[in-house]
């Protein structure tokens, strides 16, 4: 599970590269853009490297806990953060070239990073050893 993260992590801070040198491309002048309109590709472009980094860390230092619920949790922790990953690319791509305005996609994004945020801290939260003592 760490090592899917983790190279998960470096595919999408590789898109976050493309993206960007994309834009650069794409929009040389970028004084003529609306501002907003660069402020929104921006944002969403951030929210790429935002969603690598979490994934990064998570790669980095998640341990599957043995209890099956907190295990179930954190898998449902990383399934939540690989889904709101691939949406966040999709709110790039879609409010950048098919709007060019803000839409709900990269709202939904963010929830879903959050979500996949708590369920990690919930699944991953390590009990003391009297409450899984109590627990046996």
């Amino acid at each position: 599970m760490r090592r899917t993260h983790f190279i998960f992590g470096v595919l999408l801070f590789i898109v976050f590269a493309i993206t960007g040198r994309y834009m650069r491309v794409d929009f040389p002048d970028k004084e003529i853009i609306p501002q907003d309109l660069r402020l929104l590709m921006r944002s969403r472009h951030i929210y790429i490297l935002f969603s690598a980094l979490i994934h990064l860390m998570i790669g980095v230092y998640m341990v599957l806990r043995p209890r099956l619920l907190q295990k179930a949790i954190q898998i449902t922790g990383s399934a939540v953060l690989g889904i709101s990953s691939v949406v966040l690319v999709w709110a790039w791509y879609a409010e950048t070239y098919q709007t060019g305005q803000f839409s709900n996609v990269s709202r939904e994004g963010i929830y879903l990073s959050l979500t996949a945020v708590v369920l990690h801290m919930i699944g991953g939260f390590e009990l003391d050893r009297r409450d899984e003592e109590l627990d046996n």
